[in-house]
């Protein structure tokens, strides 16, 4: 005979509200109050130490001193060199302390038991992320302010628009901000502050250091080479009246008095090699010194006066120097004339017939297509928007990482990682 427990009906348990109401829709999407208050938690968190005051004081009183030596000996005339060095200052000051801050921002936190209880708050993964970024890149628009006297003052005699300082200076703003967030995040993939700040900075000199080294090995890759047979007239056989005879043909021009037979001619072969940089240019694109220099006005080296701007300077040269490898070589394998210095010296087409007015004339031909290639070079279209690609996907990639890396609950952990 068995024997059943009464079955008791359970009571149905009251509505508990909860206070605040549970997040609803995205878990990571950023919201602008979320984000103002992790900016605002992170600026008080973020103040430096008294050894972060000195360290911060000198690093500002040497780029002071450099703008301010800038600002000192502007010339009165148009110059824009001394307003492009207080830009560079500012965009040193910004790519050196920003990134640092933020790649110690989530170990740090992690570390101190502190990221855990935000993580458990309503603020979302994306509140995080763009909050603790933005904390960091307001350091480098600090700079920008302590630095704005030298920046006005160099600016009135730069020969710049205002429109274009506005676009080059938000260019240097995007630069900070990318590897700000590069830094980030690596603070929330490496487990120690010392290793993130390491791998940021890698980053960084990658990018600035990095494309240039590359682009000298791509170069090497896409240099064409061709043999080249050179005859030349053998010195080393020549009697001291010979060498005489023809050192005074050649400074006169006259070479009717030398006799052929006198001279012996040999030959050399040598590898005459064609770089096709314009294949590989794009690398110095993604350089991010190259992209802010080439959001700078271009500088005609003819009629830069006449235009009302300055002499070319750092960033025009930049961009000469960035044009000549876009534009390629001016002259094919095919091209090339191997020099026969015998040929020229008794051909009577050239050598012996050649007047002087036909000699200048050849001299201004040559510097003609000189002054059309730097022409070329100075006015080839700005090229900016291959390195602003690059930056922000950059950014977003590195804003994806740390936001997968904050949102809660972990699926994995590596060992020996704190969470509270």
């Amino acid at each position: 005979m068995s024997t059943e427990a009464p079955e008791t009906a359970s009571a149905p348990l009251p509505e508990v509200r909860v206070s605040p109401a549970p997040r609803t829709g995205n878990p990571w999407l950023p919201t602008p109050h979320g984000v103002s208050l992790v900016t605002r938690i992170e600026l008080r968190r973020r103040r430096p130490t008294a050894k972060g005051y000195v360290f911060y004081g000198i690093l500002f009183a040497i780029v002071i001193a450099i703008c301010l030596a800038a600002a000192i000996f502007t010339p009165p005339q148009l110059s824009s060199t001394n307003f492009e060095i207080v830009l560079v200052m500012v965009l040193g000051v910004g790519m050196l302390i920003a990134p640092s801050l933020s790649a110690t921002s989530i170990n740090g936190d992690s570390g101190e038991g502190v990221l855990a209880p935000l993580q458990m708050s309503h603020l979302t993964a994306g509140d995080l992320a763009v909050g603790k970024l933005l904390a960091s890149w307001l350091v480098s628009v600090v700079a920008l302010l302590a630095l704005s006297p030298f920046l006005v003052y160099t600016f009135l005699s730069s020969g710049w628009r205002l429109g274009e300082v506005g676009l080059t200076v938000l260019a240097i703003l995007l630069v900070v901000l990318t590897f700000t967030a590069v830094g980030l995040a690596w603070s929330s993939l490496a487990a120690r502050a010392v290793a993130s700040v390491a791998l940021a900075h890698l980053t960084t000199g990658f990018f600035v250091i990095g494309t240039l080294i590359s682009f000298g090995i791509a170069t090497l890759l896409v240099t064409e080479e061709a043999p080249v047979r050179e005859r030349y007239i053998d010195w080393s056989t020549l009697t001291p009246e010979q060498q005489s005879a023809l050192d005074e043909a050649y400074m006169t021009g006259d070479f009717s008095a030398l006799d052929p037979d006198d001279y012996t001619c040999t030959e050399s072969e040598w590898a005459y090699n064609v770089a096709h940089t314009d294949r590989v240019a794009w690398i110095l694109l993604v350089n991010p010194g190259v992209m802010i220099a080439e959001t700078a006005p271009l500088v005609d080296p003819e009629t830069w006066e006449q235009d009302g701007r300055a002499e070319p300077g750092v960033f025009a040269t930049i961009h000469a120097l960035v044009s000549d490898a876009r534009l390629g070589p001016d002259q094919e394998i095919d091209d090339f004339v191997p020099w026969d210095e015998c040929a020229d010296l008794f051909s009577q087409a050239e050598a012996q017939e050649m007047t002087q007015e036909e000699l200048e004339a050849m001299w201004a031909e040559d510097e003609a297509e000189w002054r059309e290639r730097d022409q070329a070079r100075a006015n080839l279209d700005r090229a900016p928007w291959v390195g602003i690609g690059v930056q922000a996907v950059l950014l977003v990639g590195s804003l994806w990482i740390v936001i997968r890396r904050l949102r809660v609950p972990y699926k994995n952990l590596r060992s020996g990682t704190r969470v509270a």
